[in-house]
């Protein structure tokens, strides 16, 4: 059955979705209901919120195949791209959204069943902008402030806002990623020295550097993880706040600092 698209100013847009708990016929309608707006409408990917359906199910059209993703969530992300995207939802609006290049994702089949994939470019894309529809999130909320500012004067009514915090565009977790990264590069980059040069002295200073920069980076990553959480409370709507994703972040994080540890111990006799 074709259902109606929400369209602006539909305020159900900022719903959060709930997960699916029942993997039966009535899923499967709500999934054929999704197909059937999809083909309707011209529409490659559908979330089903945007039908007015509060559950966390996203079909995504692959091929001459329709795909749903139930229940999806991000692990890791890395890189960052920008391109333009647009919305049934805010129509006649197109905007620059950055987004992550690379991500992994786990999400449910019809049958329940867990599945993993790694996913870039394009589809990866896609997937992270159908995303924030479950969480009551729109891509306006991953524009920058003076963006956002054009767009709420477009609209007659002004942006549609959640009654919680907006995705913000910098998170402050990041800083703290992005330390920990810069002083494991630092470590990393102490190993080419002792090619070169055959100086005790030097060696030495080294050395006790790579001590203390490798004993810095776990409360580093610690603090990025307990942060990140904060933030995760606080904007409960935003894809890269989920639980999950710090949990990944954090967790190979500590596994490159763990092998860097290794090979230091090794390589450089600490």
């Amino acid at each position: 059955m074709v259902l109606e698209l929400l369209k602006y100013p539909d305020e159900r847009i900022r719903l959060i979705s709930g997960n699916v708990r029942f993997f039966d016929d009535s899923l499967q309608n709500i999934i054929t209901d999704m197909v059937d707006t999809m083909k309707a409408n011209g529409l490659e990917a559908l979330s089903a919120i945007q039908i007015g359906i509060q559950y966390a199910v996203v079909v995504i059209k692959e091929a001459d195949a329709y795909k749903p993703y139930i229940n999806l969530r991000i692990i890791t992300t890395s890189g960052e791209t920008v391109e333009t995207e647009r919305t049934p939802y805010y129509e006649n609006i197109s905007v620059d959204v950055p987004r992550h290049d690379k991500i992994k994702i786990f999400y449910e089949n019809e049958k329940g069943e867990a599945q993993y994939a790694d996913l870039e470019g394009a589809f990866s894309r896609v997937i992270q902008h159908q995303l924030d529809y479950n969480y009551g999130s729109t891509f306006v909320d991953r524009v920058d402030k003076e963006t956002r500012k054009r767009i709420n004067e477009y609209l007659p009514k002004g942006l549609v806002v959640s009654s919680n915090s907006s995705c913000p565009t910098v998170f402050y977790r990041d800083y703290i990623k992005r330390a920990y990264k810069y002083v494991m590069l630092a470590v990393w980059f102490s190993f080419l020295p002792p090619f070169f040069i055959d100086d005790s002295a030097v060696m030495a200073k080294l050395f006790l550097f790579d001590k203390i920069a490798l004993g810095t980076v776990p409360f580093l990553i610690v603090g990025y993880a307990v942060y990140a959480y904060y933030e995760s409370e606080k904007y409960k709507q935003c894809t890269s706040c989920q639980t999950g994703n710090i949990i990944g972040t954090s967790g190979f994080a500590l596994a490159q600092w763990m092998v860097l540890g290794v090979i230091a111990f090794f390589w450089m006799g600490i």
